[in-house]
């Protein structure tokens, strides 16, 4: 078996406890609080559920699970981890002693269905005027900046807009963790890395900016942003 399916073989034994809502389309997060307390969103409301993990070493062993997936480390020293899973999740984990009632896992689930501009204009969520000004400014190459806050659907607009690329431009993406699919056929994905056990390694997101303007981009598209690299 290649590592790989070894990978998600295992994160599929580990989570469990949560797979019914990985695999329902409805649920868009799922949000761990500690090993017996689990709720989802769906259609932007929160439900708690029954399901726990068995233990809060079980969870724990399964945030570790997902760290190795990724090649990233969460311990005392890092007790915050930005991963994602095989189909493109994200996930988002803290453990104790930061996170006072246990192990926090909150995951972001992936959309399989990538929306375009002309679906938000059938469902009403963007008039005819606004498509066309966001459809110009991207061939037009205007820089353009996407804000809300948490699950106001920031990266299912850049996906949209995303759209009005033409597909013989070269793009660069930059990410914290890996989460946009485009589907240019030209694209190079970066992604920033964390220190390890020694403090070497770190890779920012400001840093790949840097790099990627070696790499002869068209468009450069980064991805969430939190600090300096804004």
């Amino acid at each position: 078996m290649a590592r790989q399916s070894v990978f998600e073989a295992s994160l599929d034994y580990f989570l469990a406890p949560i797979s019914e809502f990985l695999q329902d389309d409805d649920v868009t997060e799922i949000m761990v609080n500690g090993h017996g307390e689990i709720y989802v969103e769906k259609k932007g409301k929160l439900f708690e559920t029954d399901a726990a993990f068995l233990s809060e070493d079980a969870l724990q062993t399964a945030v570790h699970n997902i760290a190795q997936y990724v090649g990233r480390e969460i311990d005392r020293e890092r007790p915050i981890l930005d991963a994602r899973l095989p189909d493109g999740s994200r996930v988002h984990a803290v453990i104790p002693p930061s996170a006072r009632g246990g192990t926090y896992l909150t995951i972001r689930k992936f959309k399989r269905d990538i929306l375009g501009l002309e679906d938000y204009l059938r469902l009403g969520s963007l008039s005819e005027a606004a498509a066309e000004f966001l459809d110009v400014c991207v061939k037009l190459k205007k820089n353009i900046l996407i804000s809300g806050g948490t699950g106001t659907g920031k990266t299912t607009l850049l996906n949209a807009v995303s759209h009005c690329i033409p597909d013989n431009e070269r793009l660069v993406i930059i990410e914290d963790s890996s989460e946009l699919k485009l589907g240019q056929p030209h694209s190079l994905y970066l992604e920033a890395q964390q220190k390890d056990t020694s403090g070497r390694g770190e890779l920012t997101i400001r840093q790949l900016f840097k790099a990627s303007l070696r790499m002869r981009p068209d468009r450069i598209i980064v991805g969430e942003v939190r600090s300096g690299e804004a």
